[in-house]
């Protein structure tokens, strides 16, 4: 049985972890908040983008690369993996990783290559050995800007553009309540449809005077559409990973005052038992002179 000493070393042990895990809660709950508040930022300008759909929709660009279904079979596959920089959020980062698995379990039968590009270290670090990257992993930012999911868009629009790829995937978490978070899995181009939450937008006139004859109109489109994409899964990643940290936190918090608690009980048992034993022996003792 650990002695008095051992035990009191280990509560003060675990009592400094519970400040550690307190904080941790408190600082991820308050850049929640924030990130929180920023998902409704691209509302306005989703809004105004969705009136642009039937531009996409005209019969001039049904033929366009853009908008035609990807090959059956050979098919070269670029899959976007969006997951957290930092661990301690729970299963996060397990949900990527899994759904990642997934996806080549059911395309890798059809696809002539499947690359990654990763956004977020923990997917890399789990799966850079099963499923090397494309390039240099993409930091996952904590309060992501619309300059991250510009430089993310421009790269994935270049390579599909040039026919380095015939499909671009997204995997992410899809922020639901702060003790749920959705892996989706969801393509991104060819036949682009943002998948953002849907908004009322009236359809815009088409101004002929104004339009572009060629595909140039339809190509800024997509590619905003696509950038538009990339930005909201990047603002829900990092809310899911905030939200999914706060719980962990919480949890573990819990789980140590619950130690805390039956380890100050064997404590105060060995004390009893120590007390005990001194006691029997003071009365065996004084029998013994007696």
């Amino acid at each position: 049985m650990p002695s008095l000493r051992e035990y009191n070393e280990r509560l003060a042990s675990m009592a400094s972890m519970g400040r550690v895990t307190g904080t941790m809660k408190l600082v991820a709950g308050s850049h929640l908040h924030r990130v929180q508040s920023d998902l409704a930022k691209p509302e306005g300008f989703t809004r105004s983008l969705f009136a642009l759909a039937n531009v996409v929709m005209q019969p001039r660009f049904a033929k366009h690369r853009y908008l035609q279904p990807p090959p059956e079979k050979d098919s070269k596959i670029l899959l976007i993996v969006m997951s957290a920089d930092r661990g301690l959020c729970g299963g996060f980062n397990t949900s990527v990783v899994r759904a990642v698995k997934e996806f080549h379990a059911k395309n890798g039968a059809r696809a002539a290559k499947i690359d990654h590009l990763y956004v977020g270290q923990k997917a890399y670090g789990v799966l850079k050995n099963e499923f090397p990257g494309l390039s240099k992993v993409i930091p996952a930012s904590s309060h992501p800007d619309v300059k991250d999911s510009d430089r993310v868009a421009k790269f994935v629009m270049r390579l599909f553009h040039w026919k380095f790829y015939d499909e671009v995937w997204l995997i992410s978490n899809h922020f639901v309540n702060s003790m749920t978070n959705d892996c989706r899995t969801e393509r991104l181009l060819p036949d682009a449809r943002p998948p953002v939450p849907k908004v009322k937008a009236e359809p815009m006139a088409l101004p002929e005077n104004i339009e572009p004859n060629d595909e140039r109109l339809l190509e800024n489109i997509v590619y905003l559409w696509i950038q538009l994409s990339i930005y909201y899964a990047m603002l829900h990643s990092a809310t899911g990973e905030l939200a999914a940290r706060v719980m962990a936190m919480d949890n573990s918090t819990m789980n140590l005052q619950t130690m805390i608690k039956d380890l100050k009980t064997q404590r105060n048992r060995a004390r009893q038992a120590a007390i005990t034993n001194e006691l029997t022996e003071i009365v065996s003792g004084a029998e013994a002179l007696n």
